[in-house]
């Protein structure tokens, strides 16, 4: 017979995990600002420290309940300029750098385990800029830019359920991902009664780089996700690292190309009639990094996501404005996807339509409202 038994949970017991995450941040900042004439320009700049440390109640005693601290240093400087070359046409400049301190979770192995530290945690950098042009008159407003944006030692996260029961987590680092693109948006009044405003996007953004990262189960140990065990303490480290390629892989959950075009009339007082076009395309799958796929000690290299159909829908709206007394009532209602039509909003892990999940767009749906100001 054990010597210890089983015993009922019951409201307000603590049931695995305990613990208080803490985050002290300090910096310092920096603007400059420079306007004459046509030219007008700014510079601005931070400089942080980031500390991250645990207090855990679940898996220590209060002795060693508090986690050693880790710091990351980071900071950005930005930089922009727009010159007017007349009255109605002007052109600008921006750019920036940003080292951001990693994500909490990121920094500790797991969520379950205080002391264990991610020594592969890095901080994430982006750099970005951009260049445009803008165009005002009394009938027309258009702006046209173009952008270029890198993320450098992105994190990934991955987890699970292994075989033992066990759940396991990865914080993977080194992952790199390239958006660039242009966009133009303008509206148009060639009339009072009459209003017409529209947008186009178009990217290109695609991952880069090589994610590498352990597995680890809730003790903090180095799990081996295929055979849902604990990694042996004599083994090799180096061969349970799980090592993505990830050249040239379309970024999932968003549309790369995207366009609207509305219209507005007021035929007239109070009465306001809309209908907006939309469009997305080159939506692509989002993807989970999963053990069964990869081999550990080995690059894996990720395969080119599903493209989701391109899609249209049109939105219906309209509002009239009538006062009684001193009082102003706006009436207001919308009709979107008007025409109901069927179209996939989103999608994971898929290579093609048949083993994909998604989640497809609402179908046509109503909403009236009523707001009143006195």
């Amino acid at each position: 017979n054990p010597s210890w038994q089983y015993e009922k949970l019951g409201v307000g017991d603590v049931v695995y995990r305990d613990y208080d995450g803490h985050v002290m941040s300090e910096g310092v900042f920096f603007q400059a600002e420079y306007n004459k004439d046509k030219l007008s320009t700014f510079i601005a700049g931070s400089l942080s420290n980031t500390g991250y440390w645990r207090y855990d109640r679940f898996y220590y005693d209060e002795a060693h309940a508090k986690s050693g601290k880790k710091h990351y240093l980071g900071g950005n400087i930005k930089g922009g300029a727009n010159y007017n070359l007349t009255d109605k046409h002007n052109v600008f400049f921006n750019a920036g750098f940003i080292s951001r301190a990693p994500m909490f979770d990121t920094s500790f192995i797991n969520s379950q385990n205080s002391h264990e530290r991610n020594n592969d945690a890095k901080n994430e950098k982006v750099m970005s800029f951009e260049v445009g042009y803008g165009f005002r008159s009394r009938f027309l407003a258009v702006n046209l830019n173009g952008y270029f944006t890198q993320w450098m030692d992105k994190s990934l996260y991955d987890s699970g359920t292994g075989r033992d029961g066990n759940r396991y987590t990865m914080n993977m680092t080194g992952a790199n991902a390239r958006h660039m693109g242009i966009e133009l948006d303008f509206e148009a009044k060639p009339v009072d009664w009459l209003s017409i405003n529209g947008m186009f996007s178009w990217g290109d953004w695609r991952w880069s780089g090589l994610a590498t990262g352990f597995y680890y189960n809730n003790e903090g140990q180095l799990y081996d996700p295929k055979n849902g065990i604990p990694v042996p303490s004599d083994a090799n480290v180096e061969d349970y690292r799980y090592q993505i390629r990830m050249d040239d892989v379309n970024v999932g959950g968003s549309a790369q190309t995207t366009a609207a075009l509305g219209i507005t009339v007021r035929p007239m007082k109070g009465l306001r009639l809309g209908l907006d076009w939309n469009f997305a395309s080159r939506l692509y799958a989002d993807y989970d990094i999963e053990a069964d796929l990869a081999t550990p000690g080995k690059e894996y290299q990720v395969a080119k996501p599903w493209e989701v159909p391109s899609y249209n829908t049109f939105d219906l709206n309209a509002g009239y404005t009538f006062e009684f007394g001193k009082v102003t009532a706006i009436l207001s209602g919308n009709v979107n996807n008007l025409f109901n039509q069927e179209y996939i909003a989103d999608a994971w892990d898929g290579t093609t339509w048949e083993d994909a999940t998604v989640f497809y767009g609402f179908g046509r749906t109503y909403s009236v409202g009523l707001k009143i100001k006195f």
